[in-house]
């Protein structure tokens, strides 16, 4: 391939890319207009079935969990040893517990590096308490914060 063929593909496949990331801002902003709806009918109704609830959404990912482990294993979760013999609920259960904790960790671990990251960082908040010390600074040394005078006040000032 030539460099012009490789850009070309590069191109080819940003383009790819916009329009897959357009398509999901779209979708977003569609299900954001949507839970906006239901939280405005909330306000004005206080009817709480207008608002999905936080436990809905659990059920929700709990019956998907099901769904892949029932394509999974062709079969519902086993309750009985009869049931299937081939697994236990126990030791799978520890097993996606001990699971659990690597990914925690890991993610913990990211958290952590992001915070560090940030602390370097200065916010809008720093610059907000930066001036909010200065006006107090000034304050307790009796001096006042520059203030911005109206050509009216500097007027007055001359003529007395």
């Amino acid at each position: 391939m030539t460099k012009k063929q490789i850009m070309q593909s590069k191109i080819t496949h940003l383009e790819q890319a916009l329009m897959e990331a357009d398509f999901a801002i779209r979708a977003m902003a569609g299900r954001v207009d949507e839970m906006q709806s239901k939280i405005n009918k909330y306000k004005m109704t206080d009817d709480l079935s207008h608002l999905t609830q936080n436990n809905d959404l659990i059920i929700d990912l709990i019956k998907e969990r099901l769904k892949v482990g029932a394509k999974r294993y062709h079969q519902n979760v086993p309750i009985l040893p009869s049931d299937d013999l081939t697994r236990d609920n126990f030791y799978e259960a520890v097993e996606e517990a001990l699971d659990l904790s690597v990914y925690l960790g890991a993610y913990m671990l990211r958290l952590m590096e992001e915070k560090e990251k940030r602390e370097y960082e200065p916010t809008t908040a720093d610059k907000e308490n930066k001036q909010y010390e200065k006006i107090k600074m000034e304050e307790a040394e009796g001096t006042e914060a520059p203030t911005t005078t109206s050509k009216k006040q500097k007027n007055e000032r001359k003529s007395t």
